[in-house]
């Protein structure tokens, strides 16, 4: 059914990118080896053993730890955050706190708005939503550039789940699906064209460089949904990551959803973005199929082109982001008075700093 996107995406032919141009979105480069593919969960498909169609599993809608736990949940969130910028000095963190706006951490069950009225997704208890400017700010804190674009944060609301999905809105206008073949092994070399680039930024900014390590599911298009999907594997300071990508087209543009994770995590994860993205639609007036054409605007690039421009800058994402979650599991540190500054706008000194 038209707007409801499934991350789950069957494999089709192989299509040939046509010369389109490509985006100028940096990327890291291409890797040597190539990691086993993992088949994506899909709505739909027939079990290899039983023939029966699947569907991604249902949006939870219970609650088995309580609010107590789930507000537990969210200081450890913000003091993992926070323990990234004590790294550099506790003024620095001083600082960022009196600077940093509420990171406003909204837990289902609920329907969120994406992109001021431009689609929506349905979440239940089990999973927590940060709006565009919570978005930017947790990409900000742990030293993620903004391409401007963010939309939307979902996690899980359990610490025992290390993942998490951004969303990201280009409008870009219409990008037709009509190209025979994509070239996994070429569109990782239009990658590596990006990477040098990229890198040198992040130097001057005393950031980490990423380095692709390979796909980890090669492109794939989903003609009935309109989905493009990918997974790619990176390593930055020595951790390994992988992020699955999919490109959600619209009338209007493309909707890019970043699913963040461990490399072990991703066979858990996968079907979590399926059932997430089994509730996502794009409002009436916003689908693919309502395109119209010589009125709207035309996208002059085709899919190759979305995947050499968005792997290495999706990528990016997921080298601090593994600090991230690794600190938020450990639960090193929480700074009462900060975390209320985050979370409700209080001034640090109004109250005393404690440790978790």
């Amino acid at each position: 059914m038209e707007g409801k996107h499934e991350a789950g995406i069957r494999a089709g032919k192989k299509r040939i990118p046509r010369g389109n141009a490509t985006p100028a979105l940096p990327g890291p480069p291409p890797c040597l080896a190539t990691l086993p593919r993992h088949p994506f969960v899909q709505r739909g498909a027939r079990s290899p053993i039983s023939g029966r169609r699947t569907d991604p599993p249902p949006i939870a809608h219970r609650d088995p730890l309580g609010r107590r736990a789930r507000m537990s949940r969210l200081a450890r969130l913000a003091g993992a955050i926070l323990f990234l910028l004590c790294l550099a000095g506790s003024s620095m963190a001083q600082e960022a706190a009196e600077e940093a706006p509420n990171l406003d951490f909204q837990q289902g069950p609920g329907t969120f708005s994406i992109g001021n009225g431009l689609a929506e997704i349905e979440l239940g208890e089990d999973f927590l939503f940060l709006d565009r400017a919570g978005t930017e700010r947790l990409l900000q804190l742990t030293e993620n550039p903004l391409s401007g674009t963010e939309q939307a944060t979902v996690l899980p609301a359990s610490d025992a789940e290390q993942w998490f999905v951004i969303f990201e809105w280009d409008e870009v206008g219409y990008v037709p699906d009509d190209e025979s073949d994509l070239d996994a092994e070429g569109l990782l070399e239009s990658i590596r064209e990006g990477t040098e680039t990229a890198n040198a930024e992040r130097q001057k900014m005393g950031w980490s460089t990423m380095e692709i390590v390979g796909w980890y599911d090669a492109p794939r298009y989903d003609e009935e949904t309109h989905d493009l999907t990918w997974a790619i594997s990176g390593e930055s300071d020595g951790i390994r990551n992988v992020n699955r990508v999919v490109k959600v087209l619209g009338r209007r543009g493309v909707m890019t959803v970043t699913l963040v994770s461990a490399p072990d995590e991703l066979p858990l994860a996968d079907p979590q973005l399926a059932g997430l993205l089994g509730h996502y639609r794009f409002q009436p007036g916003n689908t693919y199929a309502e395109y119209l054409p010589g009125q709207d605007r035309l996208a002059q690039f085709g899919l190759a082109a979305l995947v050499a421009g968005g792997a290495g800058a999706a990528l990016m994402k997921t080298g601090l982001l593994a600090r991230f979650w690794k600190l938020i599991v450990a639960g090193v540190v929480g700074l009462g008075s900060v975390l209320r500054r985050l979370f409700r706008g209080e001034r640090a000194e109004d109250q005393p700093i404690s440790r978790a």
